[in-house]
């Protein structure tokens, strides 16, 4: 017995305490992180953190009238220095775990670009790169990482929010990360894309007693179309239609998308979703040149229309179907038409000959330039409208 309890004591000696860990009151849950540049042309670092005692409601008789979220934000003439004078400003060790944006002002991301954030952030030992990217359009991220969103009370969880949210103008299922723009400018020689946001009103909004205004426009905020950039530096904003065509060609559209074209006559508008698609989006070496060919096949659900032709004939039908695939069309051979213009590879078109034709495309790399802006654009489009509607005729005669 004696040499048994002997035994038990030492395996207990043996055991690990955890006096190098960090109880949960000893840390600030960071929740987003944005980056501006300064008056003077420094790093402006804006920290976005949830107050543990901002959400009490209800106990002990009494409530909280702290906010939930606050924001720190130091500056420093780099991104390490901005980083390190801001942990020296906080009360609580950061925690990185649940940070899901970052946000990126747009005078920074053309001035400075991104090199210096991803060389500091792949290193960092609590940091990740699979967090969603955004660019603050003709904004500063301090903008929007202030602001209380009504329903969220946080910009960031609306950011997050958004891409689950079906019928949003840009189509985009997931969003783009930081790691998707490694991946592309670091890694696929390739030009890299953030998701723009803005706010809806440029009422101050960071303000807690806002939100009690049921005006919600004053603090809300939306995504806007894509940044475009040349290796880390932004240069150009797509259009919303662009940004559209571009979640469709790189396969990254929600499984219903939705679609908005106008009329044949040019006065209303056509809604439908675009839903159980097949494409193919594939760039080919023939004949000593680049031809892409998109070929998408889809089903149509029409959501409404504000415009001939009718629907209670099926030559309407066709004539409406025929309309929408030849709109289609249009804005994908516009969207790599611009594309080409920019002289910017952001559908990947380099690696995707590197990756299936090497051979040809090592003997012919050095004259990407012209081969790029000679590139044929060849589109098909098949669909077929599933529901074209209700029982009412959108051409009956009301008089």
């Amino acid at each position: 017995m004696r040499k048994k309890l002997l035994l038990l004591c030492m395996f207990f000696l043996l055991l690990c305490g955890c006096s190098a860990q960090n109880e949960l009151d000893e840390l600030l849950v960071l929740t987003g992180i944005g980056i501006d540049e300064s008056e003077d042309g420094n790093v402006k670092l804006i920290f976005r953190a949830v107050n543990p005692h901002g959400s009490k409601s209800g106990m002990e008789g009494g409530s909280s009238s702290q906010s939930p979220n606050y924001t720190f934000t130091s500056e420093g003439k780099n991104i390490i220095e901005a980083f390190s004078n801001m942990h020296s400003i906080l009360g609580r060790q950061p925690f990185y775990s649940h940070v899901t944006a970052l946000v990126i002002g747009e005078a920074f991301a053309r001035n400075k670009g991104l090199k210096d954030i991803v060389n500091y952030m792949e290193r960092h030992d609590q940091l990740r790169d699979s967090y969603l990217l955004f660019v603050a359009k003709e904004s500063s991220a301090e903008s929007i990482m202030n602001v209380f969103t009504p329903i969220e009370n946080s910009s960031v969880f609306t950011m997050e929010s958004m891409f689950n949210i079906t019928g949003g103008a840009n189509t985009m299922a997931d969003g783009i990360k930081l790691e998707d723009f490694i991946k592309w400018v670091y890694g696929d020689d390739r030009a890299g894309a953030a998701m723009g946001v803005e706010k809806v009103d440029t009422h101050s909004s960071s303000n807690l007693d806002t939100l009690n205004n049921i005006d919600g426009n004053l603090n809300a905020i939306r995504l806007t179309s894509l940044g475009i950039f040349n290796k880390s530096r932004l240069t150009e904003w797509l259009s919303i239609k662009d940004t559209r065509t571009f979640a469709f060609l790189t396969d990254t559209a929600s499984s219903s998308a939705p679609y908005t074209i106008a009329c044949p006559e040019g006065e209303g508008s056509i809604s439908f979703l675009l839903k159980e698609r097949n494409i193919k989006a594939e760039p080919k070496l023939e004949d000593g040149r680049i031809v892409y060919h998109v070929d998408l096949k889809g089903g149509v659900i029409l959501d409404g229309l504000t415009c001939p032709p009718s629907l209670a004939s099926q030559d309407g039908i066709s004539s409406l179907q025929n309309w929408i695939k030849e709109s289609l069309k249009q804005d994908f051979l516009e969207a790599l038409e611009n594309a080409k213009r920019s002289n910017l590879d952001y559908f990947g078109i380099k690696n995707h000959l590197y990756r299936n034709d090497t051979r040809q495309w090592e003997q012919m790399k050095d004259n990407w330039e012209q081969l790029y802006a000679e590139m044929e654009i060849k589109v098909n489009i098949r669909i077929f409208m599933e529901s074209p509607g209700a029982r009412v005729d959108n051409n009956e005669d009301e008089s």
